[in-house]
């Protein structure tokens, strides 16, 4: 169903957004795979769907604004699903400096 596979890719993001209240929260999240439309990421606290985020890395610098799909509780974990919402060739640099680093390595792995 998906435009783009995800690629597999374990990185560490940071997300932030504002609550409602209109306050600006960050969260530290662990990034599971990543493609030209969307995102997984795992965190420790949920994000309720509709949700626009940014998400930034320390390694590629931001990588677009994105909205929350869906937010899933697994163990003591949550699944956040993220669709970005401007396409690859207008989305910030730094999600596609990410995804050829990651298409370039697993090329080189097969």
């Amino acid at each position: 169903m998906r435009r783009h596979s995800r690629l597999l890719f374990e990185a560490e993001m940071q997300v932030s957004w504002k609550d409602g209240r209109g306050k600006v929260q960050k969260l530290k999240a662990k990034c599971l795979n990543l493609s030209a439309e969307g995102a997984r990421l795992q965190t420790d606290i949920p994000i309720p769907p509709r949700t626009n985020v940014n998400l930034d890395s320390a390694r590629y610098g931001s990588l677009g604004s994105a909205s929350v799909r869906h937010c899933v509780r697994h163990t003591l974990k949550y699944s956040i699903g993220l669709e970005f919402t401007s396409s690859l060739p207008l989305g910030n640099p730094g999600r596609k400096r990410c995804l050829d680093e990651i298409q370039a390595h697993q090329e080189s792995q097969a």
